[in-house]
């Protein structure tokens, strides 16, 4: 091919030579099934079962899990801080803080230094956290 057939060919001019690409590109025949669609899927609501209230009495910080594990298996948690230093005390808010954040629930203060945690769906008044904490 000499460069003057290939300027022509590069700017258009004359068709391009597509033979050396047939050979490549083969055709393959098209899928022909039928749509298969997974069967549609029934949700239900879970079964809910009636949340209890845990009242805990902290005095630091590494008692944590006492806070965690009920309300992560669904009960409400009331806590009384007031044993602890404020340092531990704000660390144990935040941890509760973090533990409504991630599994959706709530968080209300009931005392100077008594909060409750409820998870979410819990039908659960503070009127019966504030019995659980002996504040009534």
């Amino acid at each position: 091919m000499s460069i003057i057939n290939s300027a022509k060919e590069f700017f258009g001019l004359t068709p391009a030579d597509m033979d050396h690409d047939d050979a490549y590109y083969d055709e393959q025949p098209r899928y022909n099934g039928s749509a298969a669609y997974a069967p549609q899927r029934e949700y239900y609501e879970p079964r809910r079962l009636p949340a209890t209230v845990v009242p805990v009495e902290l005095r630091g910080y590494e008692q944590c899990t006492e806070i965690g594990e009920p309300f992560r298996d669904g009960d409400a948690v009331v806590f009384d801080l007031s044993r602890m230093d404020s340092a531990d005390a704000k660390r144990v808010v935040d941890f509760a803080a973090g533990l409504c954040f991630a599994l959706r629930g709530s968080m209300t203060k009931l005392d100077g230094r008594v909060f409750a945690i409820i998870p979410d769906g819990a039908d659960i008044s503070i009127v019966e956290l504030e019995r659980a904490a002996r504040l009534r």
